[in-house]
């Protein structure tokens, strides 16, 4: 008889131990899911504002409708760049110097994304396989279509 109660007890702790290790994934992976649904609601948050700065008369401080959004990285030849412009107005501490800024979910670089387009690059503050999640995030301001590649 103390045979059998030994059998059954290692087969419950190898029961509860893996329950545990496939709780412990199920969680990760809820995890991880969550940050980008988090960095894609905050990407569809910044290009709403994007629109509105597009639609934004250049005397009113918007970017007046331009057809590509020019420079970024600091001021040009005595004006600030469109990049940076539109920084400005998402606000979130904008770093002239990198395009970037920062939110509670991750960091956020502004690039030019083609004709009527900007493109966020975020940078998840939650890993996956090692690595940060990585989302590019394409907003074309005229025809309201979205692009999304979500790296990792």
């Amino acid at each position: 008889m103390g045979n059998q109660q030994n059998l059954l007890i290692l087969l419950a702790v190898i029961i509860v131990g893996v329950s545990i290790g496939v709780g412990m994934n199920y969680f990760e992976q809820r995890n991880i899911n969550s940050a980008r649904q988090s960095c894609l609601s905050e990407l569809n948050y910044f290009s709403s504002i994007a629109k509105t700065w597009w639609n934004t008369p250049l005397e009113q401080g918007g970017g007046g409708k331009p057809r590509r959004l020019r420079g970024g990285g600091g001021h040009g030849h005595g004006r600030i760049r469109m990049i940076d412009q539109l920084g400005i107005y998402i606000g979130h501490d904008y770093n002239i110097r990198n395009d970037t800024f920062s939110t509670e979910n991750g960091s956020y670089r502004i690039r030019q994304g083609g004709n009527y387009s900007v493109r966020f690059i975020c940078t998840g503050n939650t890993n996956s396989n090692g690595e940060p999640i990585e989302i590019i995030y394409i907003y074309n301001m005229k025809t309201d279509e979205v692009d999304i590649d979500i790296i990792n």
